[in-house]
């Protein structure tokens, strides 16, 4: 039976979701907790101050909704950014229902389908503590959508900013007892029966009232009537647009002016800015009045910061995504560094202290944040509390309008100092999907500025969102991401840049990773010609594709080649870097790997005690690459048939990890999975499952269902339920694992076939062989096209058609069928591989047996010990061979320093990883 990799961790998450609610109050979702009805789950916006009730919608929202169908709330008026209220409406409606009395409220974050899968998984925890867990997101969010229907508690569901149709797309919830609620920009996301309110710019009377209100709340003292004698024609000259009156209220309230003089400020503002850029349409008109407002309100707040840092700090945020940006972004080095230059460009302020003896004092981090509150006071930004910290989110006119008056070079710079910060506060691991996401819709929203970023080089950002992807679990994305990459960078620098040859290397490398090793090496082969041509064989960045090459040749179903390769390699390594060099101690661990895969187990683990002795001299224990070191000897050690060593290897790694990384730290959680495996493979299956139930929970947690690592989890809990006697829920696992892997990694990643090979082995086991033989024919046909006939998937594959053929009641096919296969697994293999050694060991047992009738070949011991050893852990199966085998093999292969195709300088992307 073929599995997926037995995982060390490269730096990877999917997406959580850890918010919910216990009688109305916010708390962080833990599995199996007892939960008080009513439930709220999720948290929705703060009310805008002054916040004006829109009568008219609010009504139609409420009779909508009465009828039973989803209510989806889209905008009426063409502009970018939203901006009319429409998270506010459905803000207001949900605190409406929980007054009356609503037994489940759940805000989601709709802006991806991965937030929306995640928030019902979530939820799930909290309406059904006690159901089991395991599985993935896709089948926790389908159970809780059946709980939904299902139920006889009231709930509402409100879907905050969906942003396409396929992101909801089989996620509506549907149930007799609730409601839907959604908010989008677009009007072609909603199912058939949904209904569909326009939200426009408030009405005269809603303008009118929320000037006056937003002006006497705001004003320290009472409010003479006569500044509030023009307030509906105010209204009128800013086109009711909310985002613009928050503005102008803003500025008579802090100026303590009259709505008339406002609307004189505005109007010479406005002819004056009109003679600038002039207005040509409606959306334009939208812009203009914002770009007026923002004028006169950003004058007021240079006055109001005591040190001058509001529009420096505005035309920042300008370059985010306006949904939403980490406060940590302004309170970066680049930031401040920035803000700095900007303080002091023209003369000092008096009385601010800000020159010394020593030169000009650099901005402090709280005096950014000082600079954020008076632009949130101000309403040109929104600087509240959000995920994991504070979030500052600006309106998309708004944006433009602080961007107009910039010359191209100060929009370069500000586009390059918004990368550099974005950069400088990426982790290094990524142990929260949701601010990883938060950071990669920022690095796409500068990377968007005509190409600024590509001068005189590529930013590190460009490499750093990219390599991200990957570490997710968006294997497709991260592919299609650098096939981009690829393309633009020669495009911008020329085919011969180092960035260029970089991009290429790395789309090469989430190509095998995303389970297409044989088009990785071809990639990387056309790469190696390139570098050898521009370069030189001796190159650092030469010398690190022959690695990975070798890699993906051994991933594509030649170990011994791989092997061939890394030994010749490794002679250049010491010629050009030396023994010592953690580059050529790279290589020596990259032969054991393949060394193991390719049978001698025993060897491997030879060589990497050798290599550990070394590692342990040069570097020290605690060095990553000794850890991984650790790790892979941990492996080939139960291998080579002693899964106690491997078992005693593994805990004592695991109390180091956990000492130097934490507990959730990927590389932890890995060593966590392979201690599992071996102790099932030790002969405790259920102790296992219990191990592997834990890390799946924790998996959830810190990765998100999604990533490739928990989905591996999932497997391995249900290949131990399987083992420990429970076939029933092995096959009832699996198979609920398989469409999401078909979806996350696609029907041909050697994740999803492992799936399918382990299904049909359960299947058999579970009674039906004639199943499993015609489910292992149609894996045979599809490795034959997809890998070819020598492939050792293929083989295997081969192996155990012909068990389960035989346990299907015909002996002698199985025979016919051992005896064919054997001669091909000695050419490919060798007479000692291990799988060579199983065909002759399954041969000899059948043919001693020459009176065993078809009619009861699928009973006896002898059988069942046979179709347990097809199913035991074959190493060399095609889920192994995949480039993804550093994971099970514990080999983090950074290589440093010199083994990087990466522009010195940045972050290392996956070159090398």
């Amino acid at each position: 039976m073929s599995e997926p990799p037995n995982m060390d961790a490269r730096h990877g998450q999917g997406i959580q979701i850890g918010e919910g609610g216990q009688q109305y109050n916010t708390w962080t979702v833990m599995p199996r907790v007892s939960i008080s009805w009513p439930l709220q789950i999720g948290r929705p916006p703060l009310r805008a101050r002054a916040y004006q009730r829109r009568r008219t919608v609010a009504r139609q929202i409420a009779e909508a909704l009465s009828g039973g169908g989803p209510v989806v709330l889209s905008q009426a008026v063409a502009f970018g950014g939203g901006g009319v209220g429409k998270t506010q409406l459905a803000a207001e409606f949900f605190a409406q229902q929980r007054a009356q009395g609503i037994e489940l409220l759940l805000w989601v974050n709709a802006s991806s389908r991965g937030s929306i899968v995640a928030a019902y998984a979530s939820a799930l925890q909290l309406v059904e503590p006690d159901s089991e867990r395991g599985g993935t997101t896709d089948q926790a969010a389908e159970r809780f959508l059946g709980w939904l229907g299902a139920t006889s508690r009231s709930w509402l569901v409100v879907l905050d900013d969906v942003t396409t149709p396929s992101d909801i797309r089989g996620l509506w919830p549907e149930g007799p007892v609730g409601r839907v609620l959604a908010t989008t920009r677009r009007r072609d996301v909603m199912p058939g029966d949904t209904r569909l309110i326009s939200v426009s710019v408030f009405t005269p009377d809603e303008a009118r009232e929320y000037l006056s209100r937003r002006i006497s709340e705001g004003s320290p003292d009472p409010v003479d009537p006569e500044a509030l004698a023009q307030a509906g024609e105010l209204a009128e000259d800013l086109g009711r647009l909310p985002v613009a009156l928050a503005q102008a209220a803003a500025v008579i309230v802090n100026e303590a002016v009259s709505c008339a003089e406002y609307r004189r400020r505005f109007t010479d503002r406005s002819m004056a800015l009109q003679q600038l850029f002039p207005v040509e349409a409606v959306a334009d008109e939208y812009q203009h009045t914002v770009a007026t407002t923002w004028s006169l309100a950003i004058e007021l707040a240079d006055q109001l910061d005591p040190v001058g840092l509001a529009r420096p700090a505005l035309q920042i945020a300008a370059m985010t995504d306006p949904n939403g940006a980490p406060e940590t972004l302004w309170t970066s080095h680049p930031s401040l560094d920035f803000l700095t230059t900007q303080l002091h460009s023209d003369a000092p302020r008096p009385g601010t202290g800000s020159v010394g003896p020593a030169g000009p004092q650099k901005v402090t981090a709280a005096q950014a944040r000082t600079a954020l509150r008076n632009l949130h006071r101000l309403s040109l930004l929104s600087h509240e509390p959000g995920h994991g910290g504070f979030l500052v989110r600006v309106h998309a006119l708004v944006q433009r309008a602080a961007l107009e008056s910039l010359e191209p070079a100060q929009r370069s710079k500000l586009a390059r100092v918004a990368a550099d910060a974005l950069e400088s506060i990426w982790p290094g691991v990524e142990n929260d999907p949701e601010h990883s996401r938060l950071l990669l819709q920022n690095a796409a929203s500068v990377a968007s500025r005509n190409g600024v970023l590509w001068c005189p080089r590529g930013h590190g950002i460009l490499f750093r969102a990219g390599q991200s992807l990957g570490e997710l679990g968006l294997l497709k994305d991260a592919v299609a991401y650098w096939l981009d990459m690829a393309a633009t960078a020669a495009r911008q620098l020329g085919p011969e840049h180092p960035d260029t040859l970089a991009s290429r290397h790395n789309l090469a490398y989430w190509t095998g990773e995303a389970g297409d090793a044989a088009g990785a090496a071809r990639t990387l082969a056309e790469l190696l010609t390139d570098q050898r041509r521009i370069m030189s064989d001796d190159h650092p960045d030469t010398l690190a594709t022959r690695h990975n090459l070798a890699d993906l040749h051994g991933a594509a179903g030649d170990p011994a080649g791989a092997v061939a390769e890394l030994s010749e390699l490794h002679g250049w390594c010491i010629r050009v870097f030396g023994d010592e060099h953690p580059d050529t101690l790279a290589v020596r661990h990259g032969l054991a790997y393949w060394t193991g895969e390719a049978g001698d187990a025993a060897g491997a683990a030879r060589t990497l005690a050798e290599l550990l002795t070394d590692q342990r001299r040069i570097m020290s224990d605690d060095h990553p690459d000794t850890l991984a070191t650790r790790h892979g000897l941990g492996r080939w050690q139960g291998e080579g048939g002693d899964p106690e060593s491997a078992l005693a290897t593994l805990g004592e790694l695991l109390a180091d990890r956990s000492r130097v990384l934490g507990d959730d730290h990927p590389d932890t959680l890995a060593t966590r999975h392979n201690l599992a495996r071996w102790r099932g493979a030790a002969g405790d299956p259920a102790g296992a499952a219990d191990l592997f139930d834990e890390l799946l929970a924790d998996r959830m947690r810190v990765l998100g269902g999604d990533h490739p690592h928990t989905l591996a989890t999932s497997y391995r809990l249900a290949d131990c339920r399987g083992r420990a006697g429970d076939a029933a829920a092995a096959v009832r696992m699996l198979a609920d694992l398989l469409p999401t892997q078909k979806r996350v990694l696609g029907h041909h990643h050697p994740h999803t076939l492992a799936t399918q090979d382990a299904l049909a082995y359960w299947r058999g086991i579970d009674g039906d062989p004639a199943e499993a033989a015609r489910a292992f024919q149609d894996l045979l046909s599809g490795s034959v096209r997809l890998l070819g006939p020598n492939h050792l998937h293929t083989l295997a594959t081969r192996h155990s058609l012909a068990l389960w053929r035989g346990t299907a009641g015909d002996a002698a096919a199985a025979v016919r069928m051992l005896t064919d296969l054997l001669p091909t697994q000695k050419r490919v293999l060798g007479h000692h591989h291990p799988h060579t050694l199983a065909t002759q060991d399954a041969l000899a047992y059948l043919e001693e047996r020459p009176d065993r009738s078809a009619a009861n070949a699928g009973t006896g011991d002898g059988w069942q010990e046979l179709l347990w050893a097809a199913g035991a852990d074959r190493p060399h199966t095609l889920a192994t061979r995949h480039h993804l085998s550093d994971w099970r093999s514990g080999r983090i292969r950074r290589l440093p320093s010199g083994l990087r195709t990466q522009p010195s300088g940045r972050s290392a992307g996956p070159q090398g990883v």
